[in-house]
């Protein structure tokens, strides 16, 4: 493409034709012998002339030379002919050749172009001034039209297109001084919104005189190569965060034998090796250190024979091995071979399983001794409870009176015989409730409870145990099946804060468009009121509209920290469901494709229910997530809250749900839906419908957990018409609490009341707002820019404050070290502590004390001046 007018390439010096042209048009004369041989004629022609003229005497003297001369002019006329045949002969040859050079020039030239524009890479040339002047065809291939409105019309317009401001400014530096640059990266979005990456490189080139005249360089698409990448190292955290939680030890050898990758338990494992498990370090020389700390058993064989058989062992990988590592615990080894031609080494500990074993041969012969007439039958029955990998319990309602050695080891018990007798309720925290739910299990209300458990060492775990009904010497009893789920569930916790830990990065666009309309809406009326101060009504209204603005960027921000914040999952409160519901349609916009119609309903704005904040929005996120993928090619996605006393079919289906009503939220789609065969394992965890490497199996199962915690169920039907899905998730509905009393009619601390104030803050505009509240209310401060500041200005007044109001975060010496410090110089000293945010153990910390209080940021005159005044009143 030809972007300079030049057509195409610049001419050649070699372009010229043969004859040197007048400025008139006319050749130039070319000097040889003919010019000699004009001369001789003229000669000849003057000295005949003269001949006439003279006396005749004097002719006959002059008539010898004349024929000298006429024949010497003749042999001249005869050589200055054969030198201009052989001059002009010479002179065609040449045209020829430089003829021919010239067509071999325009077929290199042609050659040039079909190679550029049959290429996967463009070609493209710039002037001196930066400014394109050729581009092959191949770049609005690729783009598919202009490339002038993307690339623009100069080297200088891609600044706009790389997305590292420094890496620009390197390769304008070298732009700038004409020097060559390679792997320029620009992204830019198509006319499908799409993603697309290049890569661009140049050489310089000068002119004959040696000056910069342009660049000559290539382009390159490399988008699926950098998605590629990026999806290469998510995949790779994502596979080193999996294997570092599991609870085997896990290691990975190389094709030449060294260590790639080694989790902590195996490192347990190996406590006197854990400085060489370092990846790089050849399995042979970890073999080594293992001999020379003590692996090396010192009998007659040499320490190199000890580690070669070792090492034949780890390169045939033969059958799984039992061994005692240095750890004091028993493992099952095995190594297997990868495709790469790597090895995998997997420890399994098999400590409790030795000790059932060697307590299952005791019993064995203790029973063997005792009880000869014991059936076969029975011996099978008792060896598949004692073996089995799930404890069991008979629970006659009073106490325990069998329990499998599963049991024991998940409740922390020596054996299994050291369950017979014992209280049930000694190992389970808050036991009331739930040894009510499994005495249900007597009379066949099969009942299914997760619940905390207190080992007798003190160490809690996670049980998850089912109900069934049983005998025991004659009488209706329990069998009670229990799991120990406490590293399933820290795995899920893991991988439920990760999954909302990158909705939360990829909700950032949302809500930055968000704090941008609002900050819009503040700037905009403060400056409107600005022009106006003398216009109440005006001022009033403008100031109202800032108010409103702030609230809602408060609102959202405090939502957007309780999202992203790691909370308990039993930590519930009383949630009004609508402004949940509401807001989703800001975190859902950046998940969403263009495609996908997002439809919000609320039919109950007053709907509460007590749940977990957090884990309810991760729950409703997570099916409007999976509504998405059903609807790969676009359509309606509704979000619906509504409450309803549901009929008699739902609570047949939920037995054991209270009656009464319930908030609704229902989640619809109009995709693929659910196949009929597996809907009634959507709800299992680990189960999942999509392809591998695109769902965990979690995000149904973390639904139906929420919903049962917040005393709900979830259900799933097909939508309207068998076209899509519907997602419901039933809470019972609670009333909505009380509201806290207003000090809309005055911010005073009381009649005839005031306070010595000591205000600390790094921010100037609010020290200077909280300032001018605390003085409205009739309090004297004292400003400090942070806490070495406050110490100075408490040293200066000698400590005659009433309280503190001091932010958090600060520059040279925060908050929690300031209070510390002032404790020293008072220690019934009030403080009223200011921040944006803080966790609950940090919240805990600075308010242990007494006369300690915080309050979270943004906070209004009339939140602070009530604080103040209840801290003032303790």
């Amino acid at each position: 493409m030809d972007l300079s007018g030049r057509g195409g390439l610049p001419p050649t010096d070699t372009d010229l034709d043969v004859r040197a042209v007048r400025p008139g048009g006319d050749a130039a004369p070319r000097r040889g012998p003919g010019g000699l041989t004009d001369l001789l004629f003229l000669m000849l022609g003057a000295a005949g002339l003269l001949a006439v003229m003279m006396p005749e005497e004097g002719r006959d003297r002059l008539m010898l030379p004349l024929g000298v001369m006429t024949l010497a002019m003749a042999a001249l006329a005869v050589l200055s002919v054969r030198r201009a045949r052989a001059a002009a002969a010479a002179l065609d040859r040449s045209a020829r050749l430089l003829r021919a050079a010239n067509e071999e020039l325009a077929a290199s030239r042609q050659r040039f172009r079909d190679f550029a524009e049959a290429a996967s890479d463009w070609f493209w040339e710039s002037a001196s001034d930066h400014r394109y002047t050729y581009v092959s065809e191949r770049l609005p291939e690729l783009l598919g039209g202009d490339p002038a409105p993307v690339f623009g019309d100069s080297l200088l317009d891609l600044g706009a297109l790389v997305e590292d401001t420094d890496t620009w400014l390197d390769h304008l530096a070298d732009i700038e001084a004409g020097r060559a640059f390679r792997d320029l990266e620009v992204t830019l979005r198509d006319g499908a919104g799409d993603t697309r990456v290049f890569r661009i490189s140049a050489q310089p080139f000068t002119d004959a005189d040696g000056r910069f005249a342009g660049y000559r360089g290539t382009g390159i698409e490399t988008t699926a190569e950098t998605l590629a990448l990026v999806e290469a190292r998510f995949m790779q955290s994502v596979v080193h965060d999996a294997l570092s939680s599991i609870s085997e030890g896990f290691v990975l050898f190389s094709p030449d034998d060294r260590l790639i990758f080694c989790n902590e338990r195996y490192r347990s494992a190996y406590p006197n090796l854990a400085d060489v498990l370092v990846p790089g370090t050849a399995f042979k020389d970890i073999l080594r250190a293992a001999a020379e700390r003590g692996g090396y058993e010192g009998d007659d064989r040499e320490m190199a024979d000890w580690i070669a058989e070792r090492m034949k062992r780890h390169l045939l990988h033969t059958d799984p091995v039992d061994g005692r590592l240095s750890d004091g615990r028993w493992y099952r080894i095995s190594e297997h071979a990868t495709g790469s031609g790597g090895i995998v080494k997997i420890l399994m500990d098999i400590t409790e399983l030795k000790r059932r074993e060697e307590q299952l041969a005791g019993q064995t012969e203790r029973l063997e001794a005792t009880v000869s007439a014991l059936s076969e039958s029975e011996k099978r029955y008792r060896q598949l409870v004692e073996l089995a990998p799930y404890g069991i319990v008979i629970w006659d309602r009073r106490a325990i009176r069998f329990g499998n050695a599963a049991a024991a080891s998940i409740l922390g018990v020596g054996g299994s015989g050291g369950l017979e007798g014992v209280d049930l309720n000694r190992f389970i925290v808050e036991a009331e409730a739930v040894t009510t739910r499994l005495g249900m299990g007597a009379e066949g209300d099969h009942q299914r409870v997760e619940c905390a458990i207190a080992r007798p060492s003190g160490e809690q775990r996670h049980v998850e145990i089912g109900a069934f009904p049983a005998v025991y010497q004659r009488e209706a009893a329990v069998l009670l099946v229990l799991n120990d789920v406490t590293e399933r569930r820290r795995a899920e916790a893991e991988l439920q804060k990760s999954q909302k830990m990158e909705a939360v990065g990829r909700m950032a666009g949302g809500i930055a468009h968000e704090f941008n309309n609002m900050l819009t809406a503040i700037g905009g009326f403060a400056r409107l009121a600005e022009r106006a101060p003398d216009d109440p009504a005006r001022v009033t209204t403008c100031v109202r509209e800032i108010a409103k603005a702030s609230d809602r960027a408060a609102a959202l921000t405090a939502q957007l920290l309780d999202f992203s914040r790691r909370r308990p999952s039993d930590e519930t409160e009383v949630v009004a469901l609508a402004p949940l519901v509401r807001d989703l349609k800001v975190f859902l916009k950046p998940l969403l494709s263009a495609g996908i119609d997002l439809d919000i309903r609320i039919g109950d704005g007053e709907a509460h229910a007590v749940a977990n904040p957090v884990m309810l929005n991760q729950a409703i996120l997570n099916l409007a997530l999976n509504a998405r993928d059903a609807m790969p090619d676009g359509g309606r996605l509704t979000i619906a809250l509504d409450s309803a006393l549901p009929d008699a079919g739902f609570f047949g289906r939920h037995g054991a749900l209270a009656h009464g009503r319930y908030a609704v939220i229902r989640v619809i789609d109009e995709g693929c839906g659910v196949p009929e065969a597996v809907r009634d394992r959507i709800w299992e965890p680990f189960f999942t419908t999509k392809e591998p490497g695109k769902g965990t199996g979690l995000g149904l199962w973390m639904v139906y957990g929420t919903a049962q915690q917040a005393g709900g169920a979830v259900e799933m039907e097909a939508g309207p018409d068998g076209r899509g899905s519907v997602f419901s998730i039933h809470l019972p509905a609670v009333p909505a609490p009380a509201q806290a009393g207003s000090l809309a009619d005055g911010l005073g601390l009381g009649e005839d009341e005031g306070a010595a104030i000591l205000l600390v803050d790094d921010e100037d505009s609010v020290r200077t707002y909280v300032r001018l509240a605390l003085e409205e209310a009739g309090c004297t401060v004292t400003e400090a820019v942070d806490g070495l500041d406050a110490l100075e200005r408490w040293d200066e007044c000698g400590g005659l404050f009433d309280a503190v109001v001091s932010d958090m975060s600060m520059p040279r010496m925060n908050g929690l070290e300031l209070s510390r410090a002032l404790a020293e110089r008072n220690p019934d000293l009030r403080i009223l502590f200011l921040t944006g945010y803080a966790s609950h153990e940090t919240a805990a910390d600075m308010t242990a004390q007494p006369g300690r209080r915080i309050v979270m940021k943004p906070v209004a005159p009339d939140r602070l001046i009530e604080a103040v005044r209840g801290l003032l009143a303790e």
